[in-house]
Parts: structure tokens; C-alpha cells; sequence
């Protein structure tokens, strides 16, 4: 899965890519903010007999791709998550694209493009997680 995100990380001195950083490495720098999209992130990527705390912790780079440019973007078949209102100009939401909700909060699909709201729990809570990964299984 690949995150689309409007900012990137502090990196740890020498490293020269978050996916050279541990989950606690990144959190430790960067503080609870991450901590929550990583959680999100990891609760995305997990499968459905899986712990995503254990996703997070030791495989999340595996599972998860950021990128912090609509450039960076390729056309590969992977899911695609464009996270916040950031890239709306770039990237609009079509007007084909499948609503999903939980009943506050929406995303919306196309293909394999998701357009969802900002990695916070406030925005993304889980039954809105719950109600995108049921989508990704079909």
C-alpha cells in the first residue's frame, strides 16, 4: 500500500529514509502525531487474522510505502491512499469514486486510489479503518 501524505518525517541523523527508521525511532523523533498515523497505517495494512501492534512494530515498512509528492506517485497496481485535503487541486476526488462511511466520516475509492481524510484518530477512527478494509478485501 502505498500513503500519499502531505509531510514527511524528521529522519534520525544518517538515515536517508524513513524505511531506514523503526517504528520507534520515527515516533521517539517525531513525536504522538506519528504515533497515530503509523497506527492507522498499520491497522490498514494488516490482515484480518493478524495484530497490527506487531505489524507496526516489525513490518511496516513491508507493508507501507510513503510518499510525500503527487510526482513521487506511479502506476503501479498497488492501493493507493491519498491522505487529507492537501492534494485535492492535483488530485480530485472523481465523480464516480464509491462513497464509504461509518456514518460521520467518509472516504471515497476509484479503482485502487483512496482519498480519505488526515491519519488522525479524530478524522479516521476505526470503524471508518474497519469500513476501508472491507472495501480493499472484495
Amino acid at each position: 500500500m502505498i500513503f500519499l501524505l502531505p509531510n514527511a518525517p524528521k529522519l534520525p541523523e544518517g538515515a536517508s529514509s524513513y524505511g531506514e527508521c523503526s517504528y520507534d525511532e520515527i515516533v521517539n523523533l517525531n513525536g504522538n502525531h506519528w504515533r497515530k498515523i503509523l497506527t492507522i497505517i498499520a491497522k490498514l495494512c494488516s490482515q484480518e487474522d493478524e495484530d497490527w501492534r506487531i505489524v507496526r512494530d516489525q513490518s511496516i515498512w513491508q507493508r507501507a510505502t510513503l510518499i510525500f509528492t503527487v510526482e513521487e506517485l506511479t502506476l503501479e497496481d498497488e492501493w493507493v491512499f491519498i491522505v487529507g485535503k492537501s492534494f485535492s487541486k492535483d488530485l480530485p476526488i472523481p465523480t464516480r469514486a464509491v462513497l464509504v462511511e461509518d456514518g460521520k466520516h467518509q472516504a471515497f475509492i476509484e479503482h485502487r486510489r483512496i482519498w480519505t481524510p488526515y491519519l488522525d484518530y479524530r478524522q479516521f477512527p476505526n470503524a471508518l479503518i474497519d469500513a476501508l478494509k472491507n472495501e480493499i478485501r472484495k
